[in-house]
């Protein structure tokens, strides 16, 4: 019975992978689908671009986990049911509730694996695609082209001539960063490494409006720490790049302070999914009485419950980010589902 057991694990741990794989890889399709502007208006290479929409994959993996683990559950039941494994075993004076046993040891995987992503790898992944794609969108790898070169927070640089390796011919520096004390610079040559512009053989001119003061210093060497210079004062997090500690501080937003409830809530129900959907290809396909028919009519159908179930319960989520007194409805939806399904097996014989 145990070799029976392994055999049912490894075959739904294979199925599962492979689907939630293939699902995953065509949603990451659409979703990347909206950042293909950078790839060339960006100057971004195929391999950041790849690396950079990869981080919106971890979402949507936790998203479609639990119905890749029912779908490939049932088609495992399928098969055992149409080539009378299971029959033989209910002959044999086996409990079906035998079969379930792989299932649940798979199940607990699966469940335990979305927390750990809910709880941590999802912020980490959501706080490297915004700072990658903050450097991507505020030019911290500046494209190899003369003209305006960066642009941002009150700091402008502009080049008459890109002659390659990041290096560039009579540059003009714009710095208001300070209103009260104005700088331009002119320089015969710069060069960028690690994200420093090097300027020299150049002029620095200086308005101070407060002071009323002028001066104008020559210099053969003048550094500009880009990365430093460009760098958009730190704002709050995003409620998705926050920790679950984080998500329960309030935020001075009241608006940002429901998200980051309801996504709270929403990330410590939806494992639950899989324990509900996992139990539902049980009952559908595995549960006793055996009949002769064909089930892949039950696959299709349990396959359209579960993307309702699904629907509704993300609607509600989405709903409770604006109106907290929804968030006790994703409670009662998978609570009250978790416990029909476990009824539902207990009945049957």
């Amino acid at each position: 019975m145990q070799s029976l057991t392994g055999v049912i694990f490894f075959r739904m741990l294979r199925t599962t992978v492979f689907s939630a794989v293939a699902m995953v890889f065509c949603a990451w399709i659409v979703q990347s689908s909206r950042y293909l502007p950078i790839l060339n208006g960006g100057g971004v290479g195929f391999g950041k671009f790849l690396k950079f929409t990869s981080y919106l994959s971890t979402d949507i993996f936790a998203a479609v986990l639990p119905m890749a683990l029912a779908i490939s559950a049932a088609f495992v039941y399928h098969r055992l049911k149409e080539s009378n494994q299971l029959t033989a075993l209910q002959a044999a004076g086996f409990s079906p509730l035998v079969t379930l046993i792989p299932l649940a040891y798979m199940t607990a995987i699966v469940t335990g694996g979305l927390y750990f992503i809910n709880a941590q790898v999802s912020p980490y992944a959501w706080r490297q695609f915004r700072s990658l794609e903050f450097k991507i969108r505020n030019n911290l790898d500046p494209p190899e082209k003369a003209g305006e070169i960066f642009s941002g927070n009150g700091f402008s640089v502009y080049a008459q001539k890109y002659v390659g390796d990041l290096c560039f011919e009579n540059l003009f520096l714009a710095d208001t960063r300070n209103q009260d004390k104005i700088c331009g610079c002119f320089a015969a040559s710069g060069i960028i490494r690690d994200n420093v512009l090097i300027l020299t053989e150049g002029e620095r001119t200086e308005i101070d409006f407060k002071n009323r003061k002028n001066s104008v210093i020559k210099f053969r060497s003048h550094n500009y720490d880009l990365k430093e210079i460009l760098k958009i004062e730190k704002k709050s997090l995003h409620p998705n790049e926050k920790y679950l500690d984080e998500l329960l501080i309030p935020d001075a937003d009241e608006s940002v302070t429901k998200t980051q409830t309801a996504l709270f809530h929403q990330k410590i129900t939806s494992p639950l999914l899989a324990i509900i959907f996992a139990l539902l290809s049980f009952i559908t396909i595995a549960a006793a009485p055996y009949s002769r028919k064909s089930s892949l009519g039950r696959i299709v159908m349990m396959s359209a419950i579960i993307l309702t179930f699904q629907g509704v319960y993300f609607w509600i989520a989405n709903v409770s980010a604006k109106n907290p007194e929804y968030i006790p409805l994703n409670y009662v939806l998978t609570i009250a589902s978790l416990i029909g399904t476990v009824v539902l097996i207990a009945r049957r014989p």
